[in-house]
């Protein structure tokens, strides 16, 4: 009897000398045939699923498009061309756009003053001066004569004269400021950098209106830097990103008051920083507090620190008079005219209003961008002449939708009819796994293209979503006039039979149609019936409604692809049906595979115990010979 415990052994012609793998593996083919055909009708439906739903997107992108005919706002189109009394344009002092409700003929138009925000904003530089220690004659720079200053983080070495400054004539610390002046000017420019003096210290600043960084640094060699009295890193300018603690002694006016609490209202909303030791804003920087106040909605206001002039800016987020800004200081000084940003409280500061003349009445508005008479203003600037704006029907804009509508139309339609018509190869089915093995990825990719090729040919899903289509454009529009009621009236005409619904057009026609009656071009696409009859329906509107009924059959035959969590379509469940069958079929394979191993197990066994007999029988004859 074979032990229970062996028969999951597998002896592969061990006794025997067969090949057991071999030719339990040639076995197995044949078994597999009927379940490589499940896997084949599996790629095949999921192939044509595909097919279906690039179909589908290939419609999607059409009814996007047909939603836009179906708007008026498509036909009726204007143009606004704004001129100066010069022939200029007048889009430097403001721009127009006319909408579907302008009226075309002429306007004066003349912007006498902008809208503005209310604004408050530091009344002078918020940086202290870099200033040195108190200098005592005499400063000798005959032998240590150079340091390094850096503006803007470009760094350049400056040598001084060599000589010996003990307060005569020439030798004064109003000579020395004047040489490093000298000398700092050849190495930037005039104008880019002061040097003065404040008693007996020297001072470093920027001239003009824009506020650069300075930076003082030792010099290698020669260095003469803290003769001058200042460190290596002595800078000019706050740094907004560091820490106020740390960096509150760079301020012209300390931010700080008895303790490290900043508190204030802006525009009546309550702001509070500690930046004390134990406070929860300890490492609080300028723009940390600067970003609170202008994410708050109820201050509704921009707080920011420009670096270009060292000043901080509080800015209304509206424009107009109805607009905003009034600052209250309660603790430490950060706000006020001797506060640490300099911004002056005692007033509250307002917006302004634009002011328009439009064909003679003056208009105000609260913003720069608004809408009279179906135009949409946007100002830029005032102006002392008065500018002629001219509104007419933009044929063009309008002939360029309903070109790109035919071009989706067509693009479309081309698309569906190489699927209707596309050739099937039946005798190509789809590779399998060992099938594949044997061959090279060129054939594969050639073998594949021919087996995917036909799926939708003839389909009677997508051939009756083109008929459908074909009989929206092509019904005549109930109810309006019989010179206007088809598409053929305004230039649009299919080809031959062969071209298969293909639209083509007289542009020539078309643009007959639009300058004599826009608003029946408008109508043929757009009306809309309330009761059930398409008849009475736009060319736009029916084809749109089409589109969605047709897109809705393919997906629930083909399902939504990536954009669906769960397929519930027809083919959708072809395919799990398939998983399901091969899953059991697989499973019936395995068993197949393991009986005839056990077989072929059993086989080798019975052959070895024969060989041990016989082996014992030999033995015995042998023994009995040698009696």
């Amino acid at each position: 009897m074979i032990n229970p415990i062996s028969s999951n052994l597998r002896f592969s012609g061990l006794a025997s000398g067969i090949d057991v793998d071999s030719i339990v593996s040639q076995l197995m083919k044949v078994e597999r045939m009927r379940v490589d055909k499940l896997y084949q009708q599996k790629q095949l439906v999921e192939w044509q699923q595909q097919d279906y739903r690039d179909m589908n997107l290939k419609l999607k992108a059409l009814y996007d498009n047909v939603f836009n005919m179906k708007l008026q706002g498509t036909y009726l189109k204007y143009k606004a061309t704004g001129t100066m009394p010069s022939g200029v344009s007048s889009d430097n002092y403001f721009t127009a756009i006319a909408g579907s409700t302008a009226i075309p003929g002429d306007y004066s138009v003349k912007v006498t003053a902008l809208a503005t925000s209310a604004k408050k904003e530091s009344s002078g530089s918020i940086s202290k001066i870099l200033q040195g220690t108190s200098l005592n004659y005499p400063i000798d720079t005959t032998t240590n004569n150079q340091f390094i200053i850096s503006v803007d983080g470009i760094e350049k070495t400056v040598v001084l004269t060599q000589k010996n400054y003990d307060g005569t004539a020439g030798n004064t610390l109003t000579d020395l400021k004047n040489d490093i002046q000298a000398k700092i000017d050849a190495l930037f420019g005039a104008n880019q950098v002061t040097v003065g003096l404040n008693g007996s210290s020297l001072t470093f600043q920027p001239a003009g209106d824009y506020k650069p960084s300075i930076v003082l640094k030792d010099s290698p060699t020669a260095n003469v830097l803290e003769s001058l009295g200042f460190q290596n890193g002595d800078y000019y300018k706050i740094n907004p990103n560091a820490p106020l603690r740390t960096e509150y002694a760079k301020f012209t006016n300390n931010p700080f008051g008895a303790d490290y609490i900043i508190a204030f209202t802006i525009n009546g909303k309550q702001f509070s920083f500690d930046l004390s030791d134990t406070g929860a804003e300890k490492n609080y920087t300028l723009n940390d507090i600067l970003s609170k106040i202008s994410s708050d909605p109820d201050a509704n206001v921009n707080a920011y620190y420009d670096s270009i002039t060292d000043k901080v800016v509080i800015k209304s987020k509206d424009t107009g008079i109805s607009s905003s800004v009034s600052i209250v200081n309660t603790s430490g000084n950060l706000f006020g005219s001797s506060g640490a940003l300099q911004v002056d409280t005692t007033n509250t500061v307002y917006g302004t209003n634009a002011k328009i003349t439009f064909n003679g009445i003056d208009i105000e508005k609260t913003t720069n961008s608004f809408t009279l008479n179906g135009i949409q203003f946007n100002l830029r600037q005032t102006m002392t002449d008065t500018a002629t704006l001219r509104v007419e029907s933009d044929i063009d804009g309008v002939v360029a939708n309903i070109k790109g509508f035919i071009d989706k139309y067509n693009e479309t339609i081309d698309a569906i009819n190489a699927k209707l018509s596309e050739e099937r190869y039946r005798d190509y089915l789809p590779l399998t796994d060992e099938q594949k093995k044997d061959m090279k990825d060129t054939d594969i990719k050639l073998w594949e293209e021919k087996a995917k090729s036909g799926l939708l040919r003839s389909d009677s899903l997508l051939s009756g979503i083109v008929d459908k289509m074909r009989q929206a454009l092509y019904t005549p529009v109930s109810g309006l006039r019989s010179d206007m009621d088809s598409l053929s009236e305004i230039g649009i005409t299919t080809g031959g039979y062969w071209e298969k619904g293909k639209l083509h057009l007289d542009e020539s026609k078309l643009r007959d149609a639009l300058a004599k009656d826009p608003n029946a071009v408008a109508k043929l696409f757009t009306v809309f019936s309330d009761d059930k009859n398409t008849d009475n329906d736009g060319i736009a509107v029916r084809l749109y409604n089409v589109i969605k009924s047709g897109m809705d059959s393919i997906t629930d035959k083909a399902g939504g692809g990536d954009y669906q969590l769960y397929d519930n379509s027809l083919l959708g469940k072809q395919v799990r049906d398939i998983n399901d069958r091969i899953s059991i079929m697989e499973d019936q394979l395995k068993s197949i595979e393991d009986r005839y191993y056990r077989q072929f197990t059993q086989m080798e066994q019975a052959i070895a115990a024969m060989n041990q007999q016989s082996m014992w029988l030999s033995q015995q004859l042998g023994m009995g010979g040698q009696g």
